[in-house]
């Protein structure tokens, strides 16, 4: 499978919630990083599965993605790319953000997985500005 495919490969079990195929594209073996918007880090594999299990379950949330950037090498890829999410808050109300997404790629025999996930929230301007 090239790097694209598996770019590819990941990015429709997210937008599928498709835990299953998702789990198959990440690392298992200890180096998986996963740094979320708020800056928490996650590095433990079975915390980071059940957080992307209790999120698949989430029916409300929305997101599409714009590839920026690739960049690979006979072991490592990298791909950029420009999230839009929307969801809604405990409330019901709806949420929406831009983040960057930097996914790191190495690659294990036949397959690239998933090393390095992680977002940046990108700052809107405030409405009173």
């Amino acid at each position: 499978m090239t790097f694209q495919q598996s770019l590819e490969r990941h990015l429709t079990a997210v937008q599928n919630r498709d835990i299953d195929t998702f789990l198959k594209t990440i690392a298992n073996d200890g180096r998986l990083t996963l740094i979320m918007p708020n800056g928490s880090l996650w590095q433990d594999y079975d915390d980071i599965a059940e957080l992307h299990r209790e999120w698949f379950a989430d029916p409300d949330w929305q997101m599409t993605t714009e590839l920026l950037t690739t960049h690979e090498s006979p072991g490592m890829a990298a791909a950029l790319l420009l999230v839009n999410y929307t969801d809604v808050d405990m409330e019901g109300a709806p949420v929406e953000f831009e983040y960057y997404l930097h996914l790191l790629f190495a690659k294990e025999g036949a397959q690239w997985l998933v090393i390095h996930d992680q977002n940046t929230l990108i700052e809107t301007e405030s409405e009173d500005e």
